[in-house]
């Protein structure tokens, strides 16, 4: 099979003596699907961008379908082969509508205008944007945008296309949708290459590239890969939940296989080892704490229109119920652009209800002049794009902002600053002189993170607080945020992985169709995972295999994967006496 793509000792620096990439070699063959997976900061962005010549190799050489990629004249060819994906939309979104932002590339490559309907039409439609072809792409939430650069990348139909965490801010069914999407491309022969943080996405590839530090330190089949676990961690990466589960098992019972990625593989070695036996499975669950405090936050019967009075009004809110106590993390979940994201900007006061009531740490923001800056102090955003919301040109003048706009004394400050820099795992003196344009970007959303949390608010309110970022990182945010709730915090955070939900959450809110559609507490999610079926939403791996192990006569019930494996209790003590091993 030919090279598609051909890296040959490729290092980059975006300053000098500071390496992003390291004598970097791969090939890619044509019609190949690569996962390229790595920490924040390792380079994966960069080698994206190097593989249709954004950028150009310092030393070394990239060639794309024969062409060098610092051939001058052969730039726009190279350009003309490969598709790109951003990370954040926004970089590449340039038209004032949707259809016409579509359909930009295939003009600047001078395609007839009736394909050019043709193919926006079919790009939008294999997006679910075609309703939305008329909306200006700034009125779109973060997941639609995501699908908008989609849907531009596929009209051009490209021979390869490159996608850098091109679902990060998209709800399990819109990844489900957009992987059937580069499965297809990749069927009719598309070379796919995949920057990701998913763990699951990355078994949708046939081939996978693991960077740390700027270098290639592994590669091979997603199932190869996935058998060193521990040594993925040491680069800051992980392995699907499943596939941890699988290895604990393992571990307590030799004869179980270690290399599982999908529930029903552990359901069916367990069917083979063992005839489960029905127990009653006590449930240790508690009830989420803090249920007797008074709330931080109410939101009644919110609904909320856009541009009012405009051909372009929309309901983006219907109908929204939420409370939040101290102490207390409450999820909001929801499919791409049924209302999350505006529910969270009225609880710092970004929207004042229209219709409907608020009340953040008791001001009333419906009231005439309620006293926003009490609110903002108390109720810290994180928003999507963390990125967006820094503007020093220093790590610590960034996040030392907050504290000096509240008049306080400058030793305060640096305390607040060490406190917000240290809260999210930064070294202060290692990085409050560090510029911003200098860090990675999962570096700069917890810079941002950290200047939230130099105010010290009583509720901290972050819109997909892990996103874009490494498995290690995306544990860590999360550690920090449980940190936070045994202090009193009252945690409020949208998010589309479930996972991240059992992890840190202590009650669900579920929003479809911009209404309320109920709020429950995650133990009983946990214990009736249909609940989350009946709404619409794609169970998580770990659920669904509890849920089959129950239909087997298993009582398993657990957060993580540790939790579910100790669940299975007498059963895998069984199980370890008979094939060998012992129960840790």
């Amino acid at each position: 099979m030919e090279d598609m793509i051909f890296v040959e000792n490729v290092s980059y620096e975006y300053v000098q003596g500071t390496p992003v990439l390291r004598n970097v070699s791969l090939t890619v063959p044509k019609g190949a699907y690569v996962a390229l997976l790595g920490a924040n900061g390792s380079g994966k962005s960069t080698l994206a961008r190097l593989l249709n010549g954004i950028l150009t190799p310092k030393t070394g050489r990239v060639i794309v379908d024969g062409i060098d990629t610092q051939d001058g004249p052969g730039a726009m060819a190279v350009k003309k082969r490969i598709g790109m994906v951003f990370q954040h939309p926004d970089n590449q979104i340039v038209a004032t509508t949707v259809e016409d932002d579509v359909a930009f590339g295939l003009e600047n490559f001078n395609i007839p205008p009736l394909e050019i309907e043709d193919r926006v039409t079919q790009a939008l439609r294999e997006t679910d944007l075609l309703p939305l072809r008329a909306r200006p792409p700034h009125l779109l939430s973060g997941g639609q945008k995501q699908r908008l650069a989609i849907a531009g990348a596929l009209a051009m139909e490209q021979p390869i296309v490159v996608l850098d965490e091109a679902t990060s801010m998209l709800d399990a069914k819109g990844r489900e949708d957009i992987l059937r999407l580069v499965r297809r491309l990749y069927d009719d022969g598309t070379t796919i290459i995949m920057v990701t943080h998913h763990m699951e996405e990355v078994l949708e590839a046939d081939r996978v590239v693991v960077l740390d530090q700027g270098r290639v330190v592994m590669t091979g089949h997603p199932r190869e890969i996935f058998r060193h676990n521990r040594r993925l961690r040491e680069f800051n990466l992980d392995v699907p939940l499943i596939s941890q589960v699988a290895g604990i098992l393992h571990e307590r019972v030799p004869a179980m296989p270690p290399e599982a990625v999908d529930p029903s593989e552990i359901v069916m070695s367990l069917r083979e080892l063992a005839r489960p036996r029905v127990r009653n499975g006590e449930k240790n669950w508690e009830s989420p704490q803090g249920t007797e405090r008074l709330p931080l936050i109410e939101v009644e019967a919110l609904s909320h229109w856009y541009l009012t009075g405009t051909p372009l009004a929309h309901q983006g809110l219907k109908h929204a119920d939420l409370t939040v106590r101290a102490g207390e993390a409450v999820a909001i979940v929801g499919a791409t652009g049924s209302g999350k994201s505006t529910v969270m900007q009225h609880l710092n006061g970004i929207y004042r209800p229209q219709r409907g009531r608020v009340l953040a740490v008791g001001v009333n923001l419906g009231d005439r002049n309620p006293d926003i800056a009490q609110v903002r102090r108390e109720v810290g955003m994180l928003f999507q794009n963390a990125e967006d919301q820094l503007f020093e040109q220093l790590v610590g003048d960034d996040v030392s902002y907050g504290p000096l706009q509240m008049k306080l004394d400058l030793r305060e400050v640096r305390r607040r600053v060490r406190y917000g820099l240290e809260m999210v795992g930064l070294d202060f003196e290692q990085f409050k002189d560090r510029p911003i344009f200098a860090l990675s970007g999962g570096e700069k959303r917890r810079v941002a993170l950290a200047g939230v949390l130099a105010l010290e608010p009583k509720v901290l309110v972050l819109d997909e607080p892990t996103a874009g970022l490494d498995p290690a990182s995306a544990h860590d945010v999360l550690r920090r945020l449980h940190h936070l709730k045994q202090q009193g915090v009252a945690v409020v955070f949208v998010t589309h992985n479930l996972e991240e939900v059992l992890n840190l959450a202590d009650r669900v809110v579920m929003i479809q169709d911009a209404t309320t559609q109920g709020s429950y507490a995650t133990a009983d999610l946990i214990d009736h995972p249909e609940i989350i079926s009946r709404h619409g939403f794609t169970l998580p791996p770990l659920l669904r295999l509890q849920q089959m192990l129950r239909a087997d006569g298993y009582a398993v019930h657990g957060r993580t994967p540790e939790e579910v494996v100790e669940s299975l209790g007498e059963d895998l003590e069984m199980l370890a006496e008979r094939w060998g091993g012992g129960v840790q």
